[in-house]
């Protein structure tokens, strides 16, 4: 499917360019549907309306809106993949061209869809307009920041954020994305935030919101993508923006517990396209490879890629913020999707694994007593083998994986550096010892009984 982008200027002062994602569907009508970006934080800081960096900002905005804008189960080859053609307008078009083909790849592996792009000069320059008298932060005090990092709202990030400021006293900017249609992430970040201030003040609070509208620019109603694959790729390139303004060499960091990142497939019709890769260490590396060929130096890390949920959590600097924060992360990957909910007023859904892992880290600081959507060890509405994922995770925990096992799964679902997968594989093999004591230690009779536990 061929992808569209149209900029205006931009009319409005405080407002960004009404930027528009089009394409023509199968009746032959061309559907066309308006980006929003909010830019105000980012401008406020980065004082920046262009240059290579903006340009990546940018990218990642259009990923997102792209793969939002086509449903996969409208416009996938194969129930999953779609191909994708896109021309991005950017100032530098022949700097951009040193990149394509690492862009093509990441986005590809983050995506498991087929990228085409290309790159074509952009015309229109005006794309934000400040607001009379807006307040734009000095050179000087943009410097005096260290780092940057994501901060999602999620357990892993919070902890990452934690852990820098109660043992550094470099100052560092937190970067964060929310997207309207998803009004929990922001909630989550803005709440965090206010606990945090109270005790820190070296860092900087940047959130911007990118979306797509829920109509097209004839009023009528559409249906967005629900996967968001790209949302890492739209936090990194805000972070990259970020960084480049602070200085060259500025460093990114993706605070993200190992066994999320590598995302070991829970049966082997889940590895490649189907599995999550948002903090994946081939991912990362490659999104470095897309900058540098553009001529950027800035290290993206995660410094938890070696530690499992529970050890992030059991080894935080400051317990006390930890404990006076975490119930209002939020680690659920289907959130807002309450079919198979008990308690529909609960924040998390409690049986995706991104919730199972959360319960487990949880546990291991005797902090596992969160209300969830549905509870593992008794649902209600459902039996366990019709809940989502259940009968996948218990038939992965069900079989024993050897070291061996856990690597070769590993290398199958992504690239690893040979000299490190045996230390990857220790961190699944970590979980899954954290996981069965979990539930030796609060599992139902029934599920005991399914994984052979006495």
């Amino acid at each position: 499917m061929k992808v569209n982008i149209t900029i205006p200027r931009a009319v409005v002062r405080g407002e960004f360019s009404k930027i528009k994602l089009g394409y023509e569907n199968s009746d032959n009508r061309n559907i066309s549907v308006t980006l929003n970006i909010d830019y105000v934080n980012l401008c406020k800081f980065t004082n920046q309306k262009g240059g290579l960096a903006f340009d990546i900002f940018l990218i990642g905005c259009y990923v997102y809106g792209i793969d939002i804008l086509l449903p996969r189960k409208d416009f996938s080859t194969n129930g999953w993949s779609r191909d994708i053609e896109v021309e991005f307008p950017v100032e530098s078009p022949e700097i951009f061209e040193k990149g394509k083909t690492e862009l093509e790849h990441l986005l590809s592996f983050l995506t498991g869809d087929e990228w085409n792009i290309s790159f074509t000069k952009r015309k229109v320059t005006s794309l934000y307009m400040f607001k009379p008298r807006a307040k734009v932060f000095t050179d000087r005090y943009r410097q005096s920041f260290n780092k940057v990092s994501l901060f999602s709202g999620g357990l892993d990030s919070l902890v990452g954020v934690i852990d820098h400021l109660s043992s550094s006293k470099d100052k560092i900017v937190l970067v964060s994305h929310y997207d309207a249609a998803f009004k929990g992430a922001k909630s989550d970040q803005d709440k965090i935030h206010k606990i945090l201030s109270r005790k820190y003040s070296h860092y900087h609070f940047i959130q911007t919101r990118v979306d797509l509208s829920n109509s097209d620019v004839n009023g009528n109603e559409r249906e967005n993508e629900p996967s968001l694959r790209s949302r890492s790729f739209l936090f990194l390139c805000q972070a990259i923006f970020v960084a480049h303004s602070i200085g060259d060499g500025t460093e990114v960091l993706i605070p993200e517990n190992g066994t999320i990142s590598l995302n070991h497939p829970l049966t082997p019709s889940r590895r490649s396209s189907c599995s999550t890769r948002t903090a994946h260490p081939y991912y990362l590396a490659k999104v470095i490879d897309f900058i540098s060929q553009l001529g950027l130096n800035h290290l993206i890390r995660n410094e938890y890629e070696m530690k499992t949920k529970g050890e992030m959590l059991e080894n935080c600097h400051d317990k006390d913020m930890l404990i006076a924060t975490y119930q209002h992360s939020c680690s659920c990957a289907k959130r807002g999707h309450k079919v198979y909910w008990d308690v529909r007023t609960a924040p998390q859904c409690g049986i995706c694994m991104p919730c199972i892992y959360r319960r487990v880290s949880l546990h291991q600081i005797g902090l596992d007593n969160e209300i969830v959507g549905t509870n593992l060890f008794n649902p209600q509405k459902y039996p366990l083998e019709k809940l989502p994922d259940i009968p996948a995770f218990l038939d992965y925990m069900r079989n024993p994986l050897s070291i061996e096992d856990i690597e070769k799964n590993l290398l199958i679902n992504g690239t690893l550096p040979l000299n490190k997968v045996e230390q990857y594989a220790s961190v699944v093999l970590r979980t899954r010892s954290q996981i069965l004591d979990w539930i030796r230690d609060k599992g139902s009779i029934e599920i005991k009984k399914k994984l052979g536990i006495q």
